[in-house]
């Protein structure tokens, strides 16, 4: 049986995903870990699910692929859902997770119920960090916690506890991760923090914490964030 789900939501990455994949292969047969890729694809609009379904047979793929953007959040939902593994391991699709970090987190998996990659050193644009760091002064206001990267995208966690407090990961879609730990101390599931490696994106530039997107990306968090606190 597998024990590990890899879930990579993707969105409009056709020059890179396929790197990506290879990366990850490699470094998880290294380790002899038995494991499935979910890939949740999102209403790309640059050939990225055409190349999907022409590499599924090759990686293993399972798909869980939209014709319309459903939106980061429920992408990852969607993949977590599919998982029937007892652990899922979350992370970006665009090249910034390095797999060799993978078995820091893998090995600790019975730290916590979930373990957190820690990026120390963010290979990320000056606005989305600017952003981040003020956002976390209000998260951590809302919910209490010592982790100190609430928003990273390299999650390692037991699936059943995720499962049964799915309900509560509705309310940010762009700040998924800020709404995931916020799940998680609002639920007292137990955390773990790893630092990790971070790495520029292999191709292309971010196509959500564009300059002029960022206030209303603001805005809709803290609603969120709001609603998960009082829900």
């Amino acid at each position: 049986m597998k024990n590990l789900s890899v879930i990579l939501p993707v969105f409009n990455e056709r020059n890179s995903i396929e790197t990506v994949l290879k990366e990850w292969l490699q470094e998880l047969k290294k380790n002899n870990i038995n494991f499935q890729f979910i890939v949740c694809e999102d209403g790309s609009t640059d050939g990225t699910s055409r190349l999907l379904n022409k590499i599924q047979s090759r990686y293993e793929l399972l798909l869980k692929q939209d014709k319309i953007r459903r939106g980061y959040g429920k992408a990852v939902i969607e993949g977590i859902k599919a998982a029937k593994t007892d652990y899922i391991l979350c992370v970006d699709s665009d090249g910034q997770c390095d797999p060799k970090d993978f078995m820091k987190l893998w090995n600790n998996k019975n730290q916590a119920d979930v373990i957190v990659g820690w990026r120390t050193n963010r290979a990320d644009p000056p606005q989305r960090k600017i952003f981040s760091f003020l956002f976390k002064s209000i998260f951590k206001f809302l919910f209490p916690t010592k982790i100190h990267d609430p928003s990273s995208p390299y999650v390692l966690c037991i699936r059943k506890p995720i499962l049964q407090n799915l309900k509560y990961l509705k309310f940010l879609s762009e700040g998924f991760w800020w709404g995931f730990i916020g799940m998680c101390v609002k639920r007292n599931l137990s955390m773990f923090e790893i630092p990790i490696n971070h790495r520029q994106r292999l191709k292309g530039n971010t196509v959500i914490y564009k300059i002029n997107k960022i206030p209303s990306i603001a805005i809709n968090n803290l609603v969120g964030l709001l609603k998960l606190k009082f829900n």
